[in-house]
């Protein structure tokens, strides 16, 4: 019974943003925000990464919106242009992500937090992300973060010249300076950030015809130990699809049912047609989305959505009656989360040093080497600059890598095909 728990405990979550109410509905279509470079970004990708959890989650030094800032829908949008702009750049310098090596940085994260993968999936649930979505956030804070790495280092290093001659320049004002650079890097949390913001509305998606694969598992004979194998193997089955795993292979290699040898295949479908319970779970499925393990009797049934024509989307209220049960979900989940960031643990929502150091960058209060004489500074003036030698070559690296980011951005942008809509 405990292992239908772990398994069910992420379902009853996704059942709970998954209400229907039967008025108050509001239509409306997802549409093209900008196009670069004939790559689309789409009105819905504006809104989703203008969430706080992502925002905190992507830390690339892209220099449009300060730190602790909330930001406006433009200045999301032009966020995802220079993103778009960087990922082209990354594909044509044949930067492949390792996906082994994002598996094992999440699992290294997990483990640091002392989270289960099941609690790690309903951590990622509170702030309204699912865990396919959230690798392939991490996958690309990996691959953009390399990519400027690579970049920094190509336009040269930056070392203690440039680290001496800014101070003989701020002599006297280091740290003002180095405190002006942590309040802009670590500012003050919002008030609207203390405690997560529960949803007014679920987004459905109806009618027009659905493209349906499915994984069919069974239990004989309705025996306890059968039912256990079963939910071990659907809790095997769908952390491996939502690690990139082929839904197609794994439906001919365990479904249980007529189109296993069809990669569980069903075929077009349209949305009238299907029963009501099973509209209520494809209604909340992008295209490329899988369902949670759907629990019967003796089964369990894992759906994909491949492919989907002429639906609309809909906003439908969330009954109050449920958002108090998220609520009071959310508020259990922070306290433990305040808990473990009390004792030192970090926070899921950073990828932290997997992704985020690079190879000879120094952070805010790291140890550097040892002071040189380059005869720019006079022997009082390096006596002193040891003293703040860290401070200043945070101060000199973060300041150059705004800049050359921008030069960058900027030459990308005039060379680029781009068609803002929005």
């Amino acid at each position: 019974m405990a292992r239908y728990k772990t398994v069910s405990i992420v379902v009853v979550l996704f059942v709970l943003f998954q209400v229907r109410a039967a008025s108050g509905e509001e239509v409306y279509t997802d549409r093209i925000a900008a196009v670069v470079n004939g790559d689309v970004i789409l009105e819905s990708e504006v809104k989703k990464n203008a969430q706080p959890f992502i925002r905190k989650f992507m830390s690339l030094p892209l220099g449009i919106v300060p730190p602790g800032k909330t930001p406006t829908e433009k200045e999301v949008l032009d966020e995802l242009v220079v993103i778009r702009l960087l990922e082209q750049e990354a594909a044509k310098r044949g930067m492949i992500p390792n996906e082994e090596g994002v598996d094992r940085a999440i699992d290294d994260l997990k483990r640091r937090n002392k989270l289960s993968h099941d609690q790690f999936i309903v951590f990622l649930l509170q702030n309204g992300l699912n865990y396919a979505d959230y690798r392939e956030l991490y996958k690309r804070q990996m691959v953009l973060s390399g990519l400027i790495g690579n970049e920094m280092n190509r336009r040269g290093a930056i070392g203690e010249k440039e680290a001496q001659q800014y101070f003989k320049e701020n002599r006297g004002k280091i740290e003002d300076k180095y405190q002006a650079l942590l309040g802009k890097l670590h500012p003050e949390p919002q008030a609207q950030d203390a405690k997560p913001q529960i949803p007014t509305h679920a987004e459905v998606y109806q009618g027009g015809e659905l493209r349906l694969q499915q994984i069919v598992l069974k239990a004989a004979n309705n025996n306890p130990k059968e039912k256990e194998k079963m939910v071990a193997a659907a809790k095997k089955i769908y952390e491996e699809v939502s690690k990139g795993g082929d839904f197609t292979q794994l439906a001919k290699k365990y479904s249980k049912d007529s189109s296993a040898s069809k990669g569980g295949d069903l075929g077009y479908v349209k949305y009238k047609d299907l029963q009501p319970q099973m509209q209520k779970v494809v209604e909340h499925l992008k295209v490329g989305a899988l369902s949670p393990p759907l629990g019967g009797k003796d089964s369990i049934l894992i759906l994909y959505l491949a492919d989907a024509k002429n639906r609309q989307v809909k906003k439908v209220p969330i009954p109050e009656k449920e958002r108090k049960q998220l609520e009071k979900r959310l508020e259990e989940a922070r306290k433990k989360q305040l808990d473990r960031q009390s004792t030192g643990r970090e926070n899921p929502n950073n990828p932290g040093k997997d992704t985020q150091a690079k190879k000879g960058e120094t952070e805010p209060g790291s140890a550097t080497k040892e002071a040189q004489d380059l005869g720019i500074l006079s022997l009082e003036e390096l006596k002193e600059y040891k003293q703040v030698q860290d401070k200043v070559m945070s101060i000199v690296k973060t300041t150059t890598i705004d800049e050359r980011m921008k030069d960058w951005t900027t030459a990308l942008k005039k060379d680029a095909i781009i068609e803002v809509r929005m």
